[in-house]
């Protein structure tokens, strides 16, 4: 990585698809890196956090601004603050987390970073094997992927869980998620893992939380516990009661719209008795405290729980 210090600010256009262009000088952020920041508004102080994957083009989209604006029209030019690079790791990397879901009638790979060839091909095996089995004989299919297994040719532990999660229809339909790691990492393991993946798979409420932007932030706080042996900050009822107001207002109302994905922001700004400046202030300090996330759906921002909750 360059020398260059974090965090750093530039300015930006915004191009007519809602999306700015890193510049050329952060030559060391490249496609696919995970970047952490704010955004700004050039002659306000006001900050929107955010956490976005870098586009092949070195675009990332800034759509989820729009309706904290009350124009509901983003200005030409933002200002960009980066405090955090993540970068994506190469085929060698000790730790890697993949997920399989069914698309189309076909068990489809989800990976924040993509394995190293070897990795995939056995993943890819075991989890079409799996998915022929399961409608056959749960209990078998089930047995097969309870246990850690080792690949001798890519060198790599390979812990397997296996969620089963409601569809569109209702109906449980079975996800796998993939621990892939060194004997180094493999041995770290700990009941710190086992508790962040329970409290992962309690979180998800259907199948469409099991995605890229989920599978990254897990995978990013399964690290921290393997490199750092840091878990991040868990709150019970408790600890969320005790918040200030309006952040423990907010908590409650996402923690129950959860089964619905989350709740508009319009929606959360009417049911919560404060100004619109101090609830999007504490969606802030709560989105930087990892308790609840914001993403963009059709042309709205959400706002939802986290399994830190």
């Amino acid at each position: 990585m360059s020398d260059l210090k974090l965090p750093v600010t530039f300015e930006a256009d915004v191009t007519s698809s809602n999306r700015v262009t890193i510049p050329t000088w952060l030559s060391f952020i490249e496609q696919g890196d995970s970047l952490e920041g704010y955004l700004q508004l050039i002659d306000k102080e006001d900050k929107y956090p955010f956490d976005k994957t870098v586009s092949s083009t070195r675009h990332i989209t800034v759509g989820f601004l729009k309706p904290y604006l009350q124009s509901r029209e983003l200005p030409s030019r933002l200002r960009i603050t980066i405090e955090k690079v993540h970068k994506q790791p190469t085929e060698g990397l000790d730790f890697n987390l993949v997920g399989y879901k069914e698309e189309n009638g076909t068990y489809t790979m989800i990976h924040p970073v993509k394995p190293d060839l070897t990795s995939q091909f056995q993943l890819d095996t075991l989890a079409d094997d799996f998915a022929k089995n399961f409608f056959e004989d749960k209990t078998s299919a089930l047995k097969k992927l309870d246990e850690v297994f080792y690949i001798e040719e890519a060198k790599k532990w390979i812990k397997p869980v296996v969620l089963l999660l409601s569809d569109e229809m209702g109906a449980k339909v079975p996800v796998i998620l993939f621990l892939v790691l060194s004997q180094d990492y493999y041995q770290k393991l700990s009941i710190k893992i086992e508790v962040l993946l329970k409290r992962f798979i309690s979180w998800i409420f259907d199948i469409n939380d099991f995605n890229i932007s989920t599978l990254s932030k897990l995978s990013s706080q399964l690290q921290m516990i393997l490199e750092n042996d840091t878990e991040p900050e868990y709150l019970d009822m408790k600890e969320i009661f005790d918040l200030p107001s309006p952040q423990r207002d907010i908590a409650l109302i996402v923690i129950k719209e959860h089964r619905h994905r989350g709740i508009i922001l319009e929606k959360l700004l009417a049911k919560i008795k404060d100004t619109k400046q101090n609830v999007e202030k504490a969606i802030d300090e709560l989105v930087k405290r990892g308790i609840i996330r914001t993403f963009e759906e059709n042309n709205a921002i959400v706002i939802d729980s986290l399994w830190s909750t």
